[in-house]
């Protein structure tokens, strides 16, 4: 039986839909879609009248979804994130003329490692292409990149192995950083006595997935003094040349902070396992030509980290 026709939802309802949950709000969304606050609004009431849900509730904050919203949403950006895709495959992909704008997920520690290389390397590739970085909490990370907001993450991430798309870049391990004049320093190597009593900073970002190495350690009985806890990585190369902190780090990383001055790492007193470092990309575009170029491109750009 055909669906009837005041029953369909076209396109625009959807992407209106979406950009009001996305601003929760209906002059923002209007703003976006480039239509008027009435229009936005009447689009809303067919919603509603279509799902039989208020949808969205005003409150301090804006227009807060209903649960209702909340599940409808999730279906309509994979959806637009599918739609949006065939359109790549109207043109073929060319990397010497394309102006679009690629978006990769990393942290803050990440950015020092692979931002210079991957950005020399899409000079040379793709002159014409911007390059977006962006931070994405861990547990949001696959919904940015089912909805197109994201094209790859890079990092340390294997409870997305199974769920994404991905390849190597390397593999890493942890390191101790410390400041040159620290007392462990003038020794050969570092102790797990001296370890322990040694005063740590804890990084502790959303966008950092490391957790392994706190689990790892307790795993062995190691409770380390935890004397600073600090949101991002890139403040420690000054916060530790001038204190008595360590800090637990991938070693790449360190390599990069030594360079600074003031610094130098030594291996750590226990053992903690490697990880893998891994470009992701989402299942829904993986056969998009340009998120498979952009990966192919950041495997090149880092192989030789």
């Amino acid at each position: 039986m055909d669906t009837p026709a005041e029953a369909r939802l076209d396109l625009n309802l959807v992407r209106l839909m979406t950009a009001v949950f996305e601003t929760r709000s209906v002059s923002l969304a209007a703003e976006r879609l480039a239509l008027t606050q009435p229009t936005v609004s009447y689009g809303l009431a067919k919603l509603r009248q279509a799902y039989g849900d208020a949808l969205f509730v005003r409150d301090g904050r804006g227009m807060a979804p209903t649960p209702r919203a909340e599940q409808i949403y999730l279906a309509f950006q994979e959806a637009l994130a599918c739609i949006d895709s065939t359109q790549e495959l109207a043109s073929p992909f060319d990397p010497a003329t394309t102006t679009r704008r690629f978006r990769v997920a990393m942290s803050d520690i990440g950015g020092l490692c692979f931002l210079p290389p991957l950005v020399a390397h899409m000079r040379k590739v793709a002159p014409l292409a911007d390059l977006e970085v962006v931070q994405v909490p861990v547990d949001t990370l696959i919904e940015h990149l089912a909805a197109s907001k994201v094209d790859a993450a890079i990092g340390n991430l294997p409870m997305l192995h199974e769920k994404l798309h991905n390849r190597l870049l390397f593999r890493e391990h942890y390191v101790c950083l410390m400041a040159q004049s620290h007392p462990a320093a003038s020794s050969r190597s570092l102790t797990l006595p001296s370890f322990l009593a040694a005063r740590h900073v804890l990084v502790t970002s959303p966008f950092f997935a490391h957790q392994h190495v706190e689990d790892t350690l307790r795993a062995q009985g190691i409770h380390r003094k935890i004397a600073l806890r600090i949101p991002h990585f890139t403040i420690l190369p000054g916060l530790i040349a001038q204190s008595d902190l360590l800090a637990t780090l991938p070693m790449r990383v360190a390599r990069v902070f030594e360079s600074y001055g003031q610094l130098c790492s030594m291996d750590l007193p226990v053992d903690i396992p490697e990880f893998e470092v891994r470009v992701h990309i989402h299942t829904y575009h993986a056969s998009q030509p340009a998120v498979q170029w952009f990966a192919e491109q950041i495997v090149l750009a880092l192989q030789d980290l």
